[in-house]
């Protein structure tokens, strides 16, 4: 009789766990990883206030006027923010709320990043093999030129030709000399993990990094089935 309790008792652990296991990576055929919906189905990244991805100004390596700079946009609640006035922003300030969807498109070599807050913007992260532009060729723009590659299964996005007038990660400032590197990945369906590394010399003495990740308890979240909804920043305060 013991050994058949033992034995339920097992089988009733044992599937409890199998139940509790997480849904695998969704992949193409070719078996690179899909950061967005699977063919056939819908779903997007919906992102809470708080997803974070910022590190404490006490570990980022300032300048002296930026960190006077990062003093004062915090002292005033980034109310400068490019942000607050429906401006896109690449970089961890991109992944904000209320949420967004990267589409791989294999046919054009390019995976798209789409916003549905602030101006409804998209990234072009280009996968055919290009360089970034040189010299005269370089246009400052809020978003950067992007390419990217695949290291295992993490996306690697490399981006330079920044502006100054958006703000890239936060409050933190940055000048026309940034050069920032994202590396997304997703373990399993409902995970996403995401890291940038900062490298600017003219704002910062050496680089630094923030990171951020999604899963079924954190606030922001993967939805099944979910479709992205409109929403106009110019609107969402009256």
């Amino acid at each position: 009789m013991r050994i058949a309790i033992t034995l339920v008792a097992l089988s009733v652990s044992c599937w409890g766990q199998a139940k509790q296991a997480p849904e695998p990576t969704p992949r193409w055929p070719d078996g690179k990883v899909n950061l967005g919906s699977v063919p056939g189905k819908k779903g997007y990244w919906e992102v809470r206030p708080g997803l974070g991805g910022f590190p404490r100004a006490s570990d980022v390596p300032f300048q002296p006027w930026a960190k006077a700079v990062y003093d004062y946009r915090t002292a005033t609640f980034s109310q400068d923010s490019p942000l607050v006035d429906c401006k896109a922003a690449p970089g961890p300030s991109f992944f904000n709320s209320p949420g967004f969807e990267i589409v791989d498109v294999p046919e054009l070599k390019s995976i798209f990043i789409l916003n549905m807050a602030g101006p409804h913007s998209w990234r072009v992260i280009y996968m055919d093999g290009r360089m970034h532009p040189q010299g005269d060729d370089v246009r400052p723009t809020f978003l950067g030129h992007s390419i990217g590659h695949w290291e295992g299964d993490t996306l690697v996005i490399d981006s330079v030709g920044f502006n100054e007038k958006m703000w890239a990660v936060g409050a933190f400032p940055n000048t026309s000399q940034l050069h920032m590197v994202e590396r997304i990945s997703r373990p399993n369906l409902k995970t996403l993990s995401y890291e940038v590394t900062v490298d600017d010399p003219g704002a910062y003495t050496k680089p630094w990094s923030g990171k951020w990740t999604i899963t079924e308890t954190t606030g922001s979240k993967w939805v099944p089935d979910g479709e992205m909804f409109e929403y106009i920043c110019e609107d969402a305060g009256r």
